[in-house]
Order: C-alpha cells, then structure tokens, then sequence
C-alpha cells in the first residue's frame, strides 16, 4: 500500500514538473492608468515553457489596486466591458489585441528576444505600447474625454504619446 502511495505521489510531482503549464509565466504587457484613483488595471501576456504565447490562454488582465494596498483583484465581467479585450491568434506566435478602451486602435502581441510586446501605432509610428492614460469623468456612468497612449517607437527607441480625443 505504501509504495502505490508513493507511486501516486511521484505521478503527481513527475506530472506538474513536466506539464507545460506548471512552467507558464506572466510577463507584463501595458497598463491602463486612470485619473480616477492610482488602482491600474495590468495587461500580462502568459508564456508557455518554450517562450510562446500561450493559445489557449495568451492574455491575463487584472487589477492591482494601489489606492489600497498594492493587491490583486480580478476584473469583473461588468469591468470588462470598459477594460476586456479580445485576442485573436496570428499564427508565427503572435496576436492581434483588440481592448475594448481603445477598440479603434489594434494592436499585435509579438515576443521580441524572449520578451513579448505589444506593438500598436503611436502617432503613426510603430511602437511597444508601454501604457494608456484614461481620463473620464466622475459620475455614475463615467464618460471618458481623453486618452494617452504611451509606448517606445520600435525604429529610434525613443518614447512617444498620442492624446486621443474621444467623441462627445
């Protein structure tokens, strides 16, 4: 009995040591910014154990809420009308992003030297978006007035911003 135990164990540990999932990492993609509160919400891409985005689940977005102390909370599904995106795969590893904040400007997740990028136009440049600045106002039903993309463009490694104005 007690070598069919420590059978079943070995199994287990041999199982999750080997299981590709058990080797997945969350590497940071972009953040969204608001002038509400210091919470933000982080956009992560999940990497499997060979670097690859993984296809059944690439993109991990959540809150980290500042304004209390720094921890993780899940986005609801009635936040993820405002902050939820939809990933479609491209194939050669990598993704279109499409976030439901900025649903007119898509973007492709590209891993880059093992890291992976989001890769969106800034001021007609191509860029690593590095964050999105939401400025909207205090209601019950917020509007939002403006948006700022920031990223580095890919070419000079320089940082770049757009101010996009929303429609009233």
């Amino acid at each position: 009995m007690q070598r069919v135990i420590v059978a079943l164990r070995l199994g287990l540990i041999y199982s999750f040591l080997y299981n590709t999932e058990a080797f997945a990492e969350n590497k940071n993609l972009f953040k969204i910014e608001r002038n509400k509160n210091a919470n933000v919400v982080m956009y992560d891409v999940i990497l499997d154990s060979n670097n690859d985005i993984d296809k059944k689940n690439p993109v991990d977005a959540y809150w980290i809420l500042y304004a209390k102390q720094g921890q993780r909370e899940e986005i609801t599904a009635f936040e993820k009308k405002a902050y939820g995106y939809t990933a479609t795969e491209n194939g050669n590893n990598s993704y279109n992003l499409v976030l439901k904040a900025v649903k007119d400007r898509s973007m492709k997740i590209v891993v880059v030297n093992g890291e992976p990028k989001a890769e969106i136009l800034i001021n007609d440049k191509k860029a690593y978006l590095s964050s999105v600045y939401v400025a909207a106002s205090d209601s019950l039903i917020p509007k939002v007035s403006y948006l700022i993309l920031t990223g580095t463009d890919i070419n000079t490694s320089k940082k770049v911003t757009e101010k996009i104005l929303t429609k009233k």
